[in-house]
């Protein structure tokens, strides 16, 4: 019986972090099957995971016409060059903390401008400054919502992550969306845990 993931992630004020991670069952390869998915009806995020799995979710979303976002995460120290920049080619949106985005060019060699090339926008987010995105056209920042209190800040970002897709799949524009995503990470960093936050859809929409 293999373990489930699991990950242990120590935080202080300043969004440092240090994390122990154990892969458990997730280091071998998933069976997802992709053959029942809509792709008009369908936005895949591709996060950390086995390098395999992610390799090969990205090539199947593009086969398949899937949008899908490429989040790479903690997994970055772990990518060569041309597999990252095969699976950042054709994704629609990829995003990272402003960390991970310097270690992105790094690793890539490309800078910000050539990821461009490749990506249709750079979500890069930056704590309590808020988040920027960023086209081939364009540069917006979406400032930060002001949490009634700052609790713990893990989980902010994969929260920002679930506001981002669910203004995805209503419709909304990349801007409205990422808005959303500053709105769910202000819940999540009013308490302690990665998950343990909620909110109604009025107490949503006041700080939207």
């Amino acid at each position: 019986i293999l373990s489930y993931a699991s990950a242990y992630i120590t935080t202080d004020q300043a969004d440092n972090q240090i994390t122990g991670f154990n892969p458990g069952a997730m280091k071998y390869p998933s069976s997802f099957n992709f053959d029942k998915i809509n792709p008009k009806e369908s936005i895949a995020i591709i996060a950390p995971g086995n390098l395999e799995d992610m390799m090969n979710y990205s090539i199947t979303c593009k086969a398949k016409g899937i949008d899908y976002i490429f989040d790479p995460g903690q997994s970055l120290p772990m990518w060569d060059s041309q597999s990252l920049i095969q699976c950042i080619e054709g994704s629609k949106i990829m995003v990272s903390n402003d960390y991970e985005l310097e270690l992105v060019i790094s690793k890539t060699g490309l800078d910000k401008k050539e990821l461009l090339q490749r990506t249709n926008s750079i979500i890069t987010t930056l704590g309590e400054l808020g988040s920027r995105v960023c086209t081939p056209d364009y540069e917006i920042n979406i400032p930060a919502i002001k949490p009634k209190e700052v609790v713990d800040p893990t989980g902010a970002g994969d929260a920002y992550r679930a506001g981002l897709i669910k203004g995805l799949i209503q419709g909304r524009n990349i801007e409205q969306s990422a808005k959303m995503g500053s709105v769910c990470a202000s819940f999540a960093v009013e308490c302690y845990g990665t998950q343990e936050y909620y909110f109604s859809l009025t107490d949503f929409e006041e700080r939207l």
